[in-house]
């Protein structure tokens, strides 16, 4: 019996100190100024993995910096009609 209970706690103190994994997801929320009028996106990312959450942030952050790089690269181009486009992204 004493084996046991010790067992088990010895068990249940392992899995304190594991940090759980999960499938996170990436809400991107994209703004855009067009001739004056505000208009917004929102797109879910799948990270496509498990992960902590500390990677599952540091993802979404290049998630968002990356679509940052092409918004920055849209309203350079002089065909488009875009005078403001940014991207916000949070951890789901």
């Amino acid at each position: 019996m004493k084996k046991l209970l010790l067992s088990v706690l010895v068990l249940a103190g392992i899995s304190t100190f594991t940090s759980c994994k999960k499938e996170y997801s990436c809400e991107c929320t994209t703004v855009a100024t067009i001739d004056g009028e505000i208009v917004s996106t929102s797109k879910i990312v799948a990270l496509g993995e498990k992960m902590k959450e500390k990677q599952g942030n540091a993802a979404c952050d290049q998630t968002e910096s990356q679509m940052n790089s092409l918004n920055t690269e849209i309203v350079a181009d002089s065909a488009n009609v875009y005078d403001f486009l940014a991207t916000v992204c949070e951890l789901k």
